[in-house]
C-alpha cells in the first residue's frame, strides 16, 4: 500500500479528530469484534470470484487479481488509519454495539449470507420471494435500511463479488466514467436484494434499531471512516490491476 495514501487520508480526516489517537488494542478489539479484520482478509478472495465471473477476455483472466491487495500492508494501514481517526471514547462505544445481541446478530448474518455454502439457501429464498415478494411497508424499511448501511464492514462483505464485477467493467471499458457513474446505483440495488435474503429473520423494529445505531456519534463516526477507508483500499486494489492490464498490454505490442 502506498504511503502516501495514508498520508493524504488522514489529512482528510482531521477536521473529525484533530487529537484523537485511540490505544491499539481498543483498535484490534474493534478488528476483531465488527469483523473488520475477517471481512478484509476476504476481500482478495471475493474480488477475484466477481472478476472471473465477468471478464469476457481469456487473457485478462490471467491478472494476478489477489496480488491487488497485500494483506499485511493494507492491515498495517487499517490499524494506523483507525488508531489516528477513533478515540478511546468512540471505540469503547462501537465495542459495545458489536458485543450486544443486536449488533452479534447484524454481524453475523451479513456473513453468513455470502457463505458460498449458502448459495443454495439464497436461490430458495429468492424463487420463494418472487411468488411471495415482501409487504410494501417493508420494502420502505428495508429500502431505508440499505441507505443507512452505506459502506459498513458487513456491507463491504455483502459487496464483495460485485466489486470484482465492477473492477472488470473498469478494465475492460473504453468509458471508466460511465462505468464508475453507474456504480453506485448498481451496489444500492445489490445491497437491497442481499439484504432482503441476509436479514428475512429481522424485524422492522429491528432494523430500525440497528439503523438508530448508524444516528448514533459513535455509529455515523465508525460509518465515515470505514467508508472512506474501504473506499482508499478498493480504489488501489483497482489501480494495480489497471496498471498491470497496461503493463501486458504494452509487453504484447513490444512482442
Amino acid at each position: 500500500m502506498r504511503q502516501s495514501m495514508v498520508v493524504i487520508f488522514l489529512v482528510s480526516l482531521l477536521s473529525i479528530s484533530l487529537c484523537a489517537k485511540a490505544q491499539p488494542k481498543l483498535v484490534e478489539e474493534y478488528l476483531e469484534v465488527s469483523s473488520a479484520k475477517k471481512i478484509i482478509l476476504a476481500l482478495p478472495q471475493q474480488i477475484e470470484r466477481g472478476y472471473l465471473k465477468s471478464v469476457q477476455d481469456e487473457s485478462l483472466k490471467q491478472i494476478d487479481i489477489k496480488s491487488s491487495f497485500d494483506i499485511d500492508q493494507a492491515m498495517t494501514y487499517v490499524r494506523e488509519v483507525l488508531q489516528h481517526e477513533f478515540n478511546d471514547e468512540i471505540l469503547e462505544h462501537i465495542i459495545i454495539y458489536y458485543k450486544s445481541d443486536l449488533g452479534k446478530k447484524f454481524m453475523q448474518s451479513g456473513l453468513n449470507a455470502m457463505q458460498q455454502k449458502d448459495i443454495v439457501k439464497r436461490k430458495k429464498f429468492y424463487a420463494k420471494l418472487q411468488k411471495n415478494p415482501p409487504s410494501y411497508a417493508r420494502v420502505n424499511v428495508m429500502n431505508a435500511f440499505v441507505d443507512k448501511l452505506e459502506l459498513t464492514p458487513v456491507a463491504v462483505h455483502l459487496i464483495g463479488e460485485l466489486l470484482g464485477s465492477i473492477n472488470a467493467k473498469l478494465v475492460t471499458s473504453k468509458d471508466t466514467e460511465k462505468v464508475m457513474q453507474n456504480v453506485a446505483s448498481e451496489i444500492k440495488e445489490h445491497m437491497f436484494e442481499i439484504s432482503l435474503y441476509a436479514y428475512n429473520d429481522f424485524s422492522d423494529q429491528e432494523l430500525k434499531q440497528v439503523m438508530e445505531y448508524y444516528y448514533t456519534t459513535a455509529g455515523k463516526t465508525e460509518q465515515y471512516v470505514i467508508s472512506e477507508l474501504f473506499k482508499e483500499l478498493i480504489m488501489e486494489s483497482f489501480m494495480q490491476i489497471m496498471e498491470e492490464n497496461q503493463q501486458r498490454m504494452a509487453d504484447s505490442q513490444v512482442r
